[in-house]
């Protein structure tokens, strides 16, 4: 039994090295798959940041052309529609209040949503007008027709820094307009 005391002391002693070894290489195994997959993520991550910042594919700019197309064009069927029910229809046909704000409020939706679709740049604002409702709804046809007839819509592929600001201009009265006509219908 003494023999066996030494051999057996070394086999347990070289059981417990291996399995020490193992279970460290085990963790680095575990640490090198962790930091892999970190880097794969940190990879995918940048791709799709890059991807991001790439132009929208072509039918991604066919609908945002169709989308302004149909915003361009709904904007001037409000504003023509609203104008000729206000001023030519007999006073007993004549548009109620509450027609006017829905029609005001979709032509600001329409502006807003051309606005930053179209990457119009900022316009100054103007202070707040004090008008009556006809003057104000003439103002509003002004504003909408000089956005609709800006040259910037006319000539599609070239971009002019100042027709630019023109639309910007004319679509921020729109708003602006819009806001004080709805508050003037509804006190009326």
């Amino acid at each position: 039994m003494r023999r066996f005391a030494p051999r057996l002391f070394a086999q347990v002693f070289c059981v417990c090295l291996v399995l020490f070894c193992v279970s460290n290489s085990h963790a680095q195994i575990r640490g090198r798959l962790a930091q892999q997959q970190i880097q794969n993520r940190e990879w995918a991550l940048e791709n799709l940041r890059r991807q991001a910042r790439l132009q929208p594919n072509t039918r991604q700019k066919r609908v945002d052309q169709i989308s302004v197309r149909n915003d361009f064009r709904q904007l001037q069927i409000t504003n023509n529609s609203l104008m000729a029910q206000f001023f030519e229809s007999p006073e007993s046909e004549r548009i109620s209040n509450k027609e006017i704000r829905a029609r005001l409020g979709e032509m600001k939706k329409l502006a807003k949503r051309l606005w930053s679709t179209l990457g119009l740049p900022e316009a100054a604002s103007g202070a707040e007008p004090d008008i009556a409702l006809p003057d104000g709804l003439r103002q509003l046809d002004q504003a909408v027709m000089s956005f609709v007839d800006n040259p910037l819509f006319q000539q599609p592929r070239v971009f002019d820094a100042e027709m630019a600001s023109r639309a910007a201009v004319d679509l921020s009265a729109v708003v602006r307009l819009t806001d004080v006509l709805r508050k003037l219908a509804k006190n009326d």
